[in-house]
C-alpha cells in the first residue's frame, strides 16, 4: 500500500478530495486488501460527498500512478516498474459507461432479447450478401478490364490500317471457304455407295425460276423497294442508350474512360482532391451516358469553384496589403 508524505500530498492534491478523505479513504484500502465493492460498502465518511465505487477506483489509482512517477522518473523505471505503471491505470467515464450498459442488457425483457437475436441473424445475412456482391463486383470489373495484347497495334490505328486489316479477314476467310470446299469434293468423290449421278448445271433462268432458255427480266431490272428506317423518338434514345457523335476516334475505350477533363492544369488536381474529400471515386461504377455527362458538369462546378476562391484570396491578400500601406501612411503623417 503505498504511504505519501505531506510534501508529496501537495503534487497529489484534487480539488473534488480533502486530505483527511485521501486518508480515510487509503485506510480502508489497507483494512480491506483493495476489495473496492467492500470498501464502498463500508465507505462512511463524515460530512463527504456519496461517492461510487469508481469515484474510490479513480481516486486511489490516480494518487498511486501519480506517486509512482513523482519518486521515479518514467525514462528512469524498469521494465517491472514500467509495467506496473501502466496497471495503475484507470477509465472512470469508460468503467462507468460498461455498467450502465450492464444495465441495460440485464434489464431487457424475453421479447427485446428475440427481436435482437433476429437483427443479429439479418445483418449477418445482410453482411454475407454484402461480400458476395463484392465478389460479383470484382469479378465484373476484371472482365471490363481490356486484354492485354500480344504485339503491337500501332500498324492498324489509322484508316489505311484499319481496311489492311479488313482485307487480310477476308482473304482468311475465302481460304478457309476453299479448304472446305476441296474437303469435302475430296470425302463426296470418296464416297461411292450407289451408282454415281452426272452432275447437273442450272442456267440462270433455272435459278430465275421462268423454265427453260425463257428470258425475261433480270433481278438487276426489278425495282428493289426502299427500306424505311423508322426514327427513334427522344424517349426510346434515352431507354436504349442510342448517341450521335460527330467524329469518333478508332479504337475500343469504355465510357467510363472518355469521361471529358474539362480542368487542365494545376487545377485538375485540386478537383480531384476535392472530389476525393467529398468520397466522389474518379473511376464512375455505373457510367452511363448521362451519368458521365453529369460527372463532367460536377467537375466543371467544382473547377469553376476553386478558380473563384482562388481569385477571392487573390483579392483579400490585396486588401490587406492596401489596408497595411494605408496605416503606415497614416502613421507617417
Amino acid at each position: 500500500m503505498p504511504v505519501y508524505t505531506d510534501g508529496e500530498y501537495e503534487v497529489l492534491k484534487d480539488p473534488d478530495w480533502t486530505r483527511e478523505e485521501t486518508d480515510y479513504l487509503f485506510s480502508l484500502c489497507q483494512e480491506y486488501d483493495l476489495r473496492f465493492i467492500i470498501i464502498w460498502d463500508r465507505y462512511e465518511f463524515t460530512g463527504g460527498k456519496p461517492r461510487t465505487v469508481e469515484d474510490i477506483k479513480a481516486r486511489y489509482y490516480s494518487v498511486s500512478r501519480s506517486l509512482m512517477e513523482l519518486r521515479t522518473p518514467l525514462n528512469q523505471m524498469t521494465p517491472e516498474e514500467t509495467q506496473v505503471f501502466n496497471l495503475l491505470n484507470f477509465d472512470k467515464e469508460r468503467e462507468t459507461a460498461r455498467k450502465n450498459m450492464a444495465g441495460v442488457l440485464f434489464a431487457r425483457t424475453p421479447e427485446q432479447v428475440k427481436e435482437e437475436e433476429m437483427l443479429l441473424v439479418e445483418l449477418a445475412r445482410i453482411t454475407k450478401n454484402q461480400a458476395r456482391n463484392l465478389e460479383e463486383r470484382k469479378e465484373l470489373f476484371s472482365r471490363l478490364e481490356v486484354p492485354a495484347s500480344q504485339g503491337s497495334i500501332a500498324a492498324y490505328t489509322g484508316s489505311q490500317g484499319l481496311a489492311h486489316l479488313r482485307e487480310l479477314m477476308v482473304n482468311g476467310n475465302d481460304k478457309n471457304k476453299k479448304r472446305k470446299s476441296i474437303a469435302m469434293a475430296g470425302n463426296s468423290a470418296n464416297s461411292a455407295d450407289g451408282p454415281q449421278q452426272s452432275p447437273t448445271v442450272a442456267t440462270s433462268a433455272d435459278r430465275l425460276g421462268l423454265g427453260g432458255g425463257g428470258s425475261g427480266p433480270s433481278q438487276k431490272d426489278t425495282p428493289q423497294p426502299k427500306k424505311q428506317v423508322r426514327k427513334l423518338t427522344e424517349e426510346e434514345e434515352l431507354e436504349f442508350g442510342v448517341t450521335y457523335h460527330d467524329r469518333l476516334t478508332s479504337g475500343v475505350k469504355f465510357r467510363s474512360a472518355m469521361a471529358a477533363v474539362t480542368v487542365k492544369g494545376g487545377t485538375a488536381q485540386k478537383v480531384q482532391a476535392a472530389l476525393a474529400q467529398l468520397e466522389i471515386s474518379p473511376r464512375l461504377a455505373m457510367p452511363t451516358a448521362r451519368t458521365v455527362r453529369k460527372f463532367e458538369q460536377l467537375q466543371a462546378s467544382v473547377g469553376v469553384l476553386l478558380e473563384a476562391r482562388k481569385a477571392n484570396d487573390k483579392i483579400d491578400n490585396e486588401q490587406r496589403v492596401l489596408r497595411a500601406q494605408i496605416e503606415a501612411a497614416k502613421e507617417d503623417s
